[in-house]
């Protein structure tokens, strides 16, 4: 099958062009955690798999911006735009982001590193396990790589 194009419903809901017209979707991440956004298995709402994702970087880009909206809303992984603010307080590192869903305030133990992932990006769990995907270095604004540079450098 080639490589599908994603597009939004009427209703609001995420479909794939299929041959025989739009089908409504949901998406699986399947492995490994640490990449939310590749090896995505399309479905059915039978459950069934419509394609096998393995990188979103080979949709076309209305496709990758509908894939990424889609999966900023039903993954608990914020995907961090920049960093306004980054320091330490007693025991604890505070951070102050703008995420793709807006604004975001959070904390992790000092001891707690960003984890690096296969494509340069880098991974932080917070306090309550939620997770942050910070994109690599080269990617952020020269003030927020000023800031997270001194955890990954």
């Amino acid at each position: 099958m080639p490589v599908p194009s994603l597009l939004l419903l009427p209703d609001g809901r995420l479909a794939l062009q299929t041959e025989k017209g739009p089908e409504a979707i949901h998406i699986t991440p399947c492995f490994p955690w640490t990449a939310p956004l590749q090896y995505l298995s399309l479905r059915n709402s039978e459950g069934e798999e419509l394609y096998f994702l393995k990188n979103p970087d080979d949709l076309d880009a209305s496709s990758q911006e509908i894939l990424k909206a889609e999966m900023s809303r039903s993954t608990g992984t914020f995907l961090i735009e920049s960093i306004p603010s980054l320091r330490k307080e007693i025991e604890l590192r505070c951070w102050e982001v703008i995420t793709t869903r807006g604004p975001r305030s959070f904390q992790t133990e000092l001891d707690e590193w960003p984890r690096e992932l296969p494509d340069g990006s880098f991974l932080v769990e917070d306090l309550f396990g939620d997770l942050y995907k910070v994109p690599a270095l080269k990617n952020l604004d020269p003030a927020s790589q000023k800031r997270f540079w001194p955890l990954v450098g």
